[in-house]
């Protein structure tokens, strides 16, 4: 959608250094929505603030200075103080907070307006149609000044002091001082030559990305201090141009304003008469001499005054037809509307402003207080709602912990926050998509289907079925009693981890996107035996078979995962030997951040399924002896789901399986941050 100023103008990418966390974070921005997901503590809210402190030109403090570049800032200082590093050079060595915005734009016409983007556009090729942004808290203070502020922490009777406590109380000053020894300078750089910079004032900056942040903290009372309550919101439109409402909006708010000019008048008038008789009633004590001078009252009390700071949102219920406050509706549905209402005010305030530039909105996690369907009817519709809200094109940045929002959005609209021991980067789904058109689709249907958690999770379990869903849970808590994990703090239990149903026909399309993600995976699925033999009609059909008597597998994960092994491509036919699956080691069985695990043998016998497994190692508890065949341990019961209920609910002291504690085990000791 182009703009209304004539010109097509969008932020396309927001890169963020030595912000928090954000060591070096490139942010590709929709044109529309950009939705950033990932666990707690991976930036979402910094990059939020970042941008907007930026923006607003206010002074960052030591708390923004990333840890991971505080000792280099700190060895900088000292050398300076000890002389060895000029003030220049020590302005250079610093790691300072940077944020760069790249705006692409277009011109239909010599004589298109680029208003607020025009003083940011240096360059001289007319091919280039990108300006670069760039906000950046340089060291301000001149060099007399710091080497003040330090001389006495760093020197004692001219001598350069290295001990550590110098550089302690060097820390506490510079911690103390931050905020005055930086400050926020914008510049205009040419894309083609970064040497090639301008000056601008951080006023340029703000009318260039006028912005409305809705955080997540919203108060959705009537009585919010911050003038921002429901009534207040809505009382707004009375001071609106009709011009900037809707036209079917705009003429009951004219009606509305003739009723309240007349009631004026009336009110005033009647006002005055009644209230100047009462006072001159009143007079008794001699003073004002009613000879020389009469009383008269003239009253403020007007309608409209009364309309926009009395103006209090309810809701009406049908059945009785009786109007409640809005204190008694949900929190959700005030949510809801708060957002509405924002969203409005600021799209109409940027069309009235009528000056070309680059709108954006921030939310973060609109699901607050929403239901399930609520989140993903949102999600569906916040693109829709903000176009029938405005003329011009808005750009809507979200940050949201919500499965039912991050599923429901395009792949090309989400950006997965990934930490790292190197700070957090920002991953574009779409990257991935490209890359993977075989696997995009099905991944995505089974995404928004299922709802599923994998965004926000440390570390996923993929399993073949409800047995796998319901048990592993339970076998989880089992082997953390049992200190199969070890002891430590940070366990698997204690770890964020999705459990995904998935089989084994369909589980290695996920492993290209958790290798994506960088999330460590464990692949739990059945060993699957078969024998080929001829069917009916001549042609060759596979059985299941005891895992003695097959010779593959029908699993189309483990047949993967041993082409990949291989070498072969994904679409070679030739017949995967079940020797070679069951001899798989350990090594074999990891793929980067992928493992794999299915049936093996014990007690002298290997189950080709889960509930198979299970009898196996819990003989007794199923009525089996010593001297069983595989035969014996074939599941015959009618549901897998009952079969796993019972198991734990009838026997609650049962065996875990050999092939799921080692994946667990190796689950448990893979490191979140590289």
């Amino acid at each position: 959608m182009l703009c209304k100023w004539g010109v097509n103008m969008q932020l396309s990418k927001i890169r963020i250094k030595n912000y928090r966390l954000l060591i070096d974070a490139e942010l590709e921005v929709d044109p529309k929505t950009t939705l950033i997901v990932g666990r707690n503590n991976t930036a979402k809210t910094s990059c939020f603030s970042g941008i907007v402190n930026v923006i607003e030109g206010k002074p960052i403090s030591f708390d923004d200075y990333p840890l991971l570049r505080r000792e280099n800032f700190y060895t900088k200082i000292a050398l300076f103080m000890e002389k060895k590093l000029s003030f220049e050079e020590l302005r250079k060595q610093i790691d300072t907070i940077s944020i760069d915005f790249l705006v692409d734009y277009s011109l239909d016409a010599p004589d298109d307006n680029l208003g607020t983007l025009a003083p940011f556009i240096i360059d001289v090729d007319v091919e280039t149609t990108t300006a670069l942004v760039r906000a950046e808290y340089c060291l301000k203070t001149d060099e007399k000044s710091l080497w003040s502020l330090l001389e006495d922490v760093y020197y004692r009777d001219g001598t350069f002091l290295s001990n550590e406590d110098a550089h302690t109380e060097a820390r506490n000053v510079l911690s103390d001082n931050f905020g005055r020894l930086f400050g926020l300078a914008v510049y205009a750089i040419d894309p083609n030559n970064p040497e090639n910079k301008q000056v601008k004032s951080q006023k340029e900056l703000y009318d260039l990305f006028p912005f409305c942040i809705i955080p997540a903290e919203r108060v959705l009372g009537e009585d919010d201090a911050h003038n921002s309550s429901l009534g207040s919101l809505i009382s707004d439109f009375f001071d609106m141009s009709e011009s900037d409402l809707d036209p079917t909006i705009a003429e009951e708010v004219k009606r509305l304003r003739k009723i309240v000019e007349k009631a004026n008048i009336d009110v005033q008038k009647h006002s005055d008469e009644i209230l100047s008789a009462v006072v001159n009633t009143s007079i008794g004590f001699g003073y004002p001499n009613i000879e020389e001078l009469q009383l008269g009252v003239t009253t403020q009390l007007r309608i409209d005054d009364q309309i926009k700071n009395q103006t209090k949102l309810s809701y009406i219920s049908g059945a009785a037809n009786e109007s409640l406050p809005s204190s008694y509706n949900g929190l959700g549905y005030k949510n809801l509307i708060k957002i509405e209402f924002l969203l409005a005010a600021f799209s109409k305030n940027i069309e009235r402003n009528g000056i070309a530039c680059v709108p954006l909105l921030f939310i973060e996690e609109p699901e607050s207080h929403m239901h399930p369907q609520m989140q993903t009817a949102f999600a569906t519709y916040l693109e829709k709602f903000i176009n029938r809200l405005s003329t011009v094109k808005i750009q809507t940045i979200l940050t949201s912990h919500s499965a039912h929002i991050a599923n429901t959005m395009e792949f090309s609209k989400v950006r997965y926050a990934q930490k790292s021991n190197a700070g957090v980067i920002y991953k574009n789904l779409n990257t991935f998509a490209q890359a993977n058109p075989d696997n995009v689709d099905f991944i995505r249907k089974y995404l928004t289907l299922t709802k599923c958690d994998l965004f926000f999770a440390d570390k996923a379990i993929f399993v073949e079925g409800a047995s796998e869903r319901l048990l592993l849970p339970d076998m989880i808590e089992k082997c953390e009693t049992a200190e199969v994990f070890g002891v430590g703090k940070y366990t698997l239990p204690a770890q964020y981890y999705a459990l995904i149903e998935i089989g084994g026909a369909y589980a290695h399309k996920f492993i290209p996107f958790v290798d994506f993600l960088g999330v460590p995976c464990l692949i739990l699925t059945d060993l699957d035996s078969v024998a080929e033999s001829l069917g009916k009609n001549g042609k060759t059909v596979e059985k299941s078979v005891v895992v003695s008597r097959g010779t593959t597998t029908s699993n189309e994960t483990i047949k993967w995962w041993v082409r990949r092994n291989k070498g072969l491509p994904e679409n070679d036919k030739s017949v995967i030997s079940l020797k070679d699956i069951i001899a798989m080691t350990l090594d074999d069985k990891t793929r980067d951040k992928c493992h794999i695990e299915f049936q093996t043998s014990e007690n002298g016998l290997c189950g080709h399924s889960l509930e198979e497994a299970i009898c196996n190692v819990n003989r007794k508890h199923y009525g089996l002896g010593d001297n069983i065949s595989e035969d014996d341990l074939e599941f015959t019961g009618k549901s897998k789901t009952d079969f796993a209920l019972k198991l734990i609910y009838e026997y609650g002291n049962y065996c875990i399986p050999e092939y799921i504690k080692s994946g667990l085990t190796w689950l448990n000791n893979q490191r979140v941050l590289e």
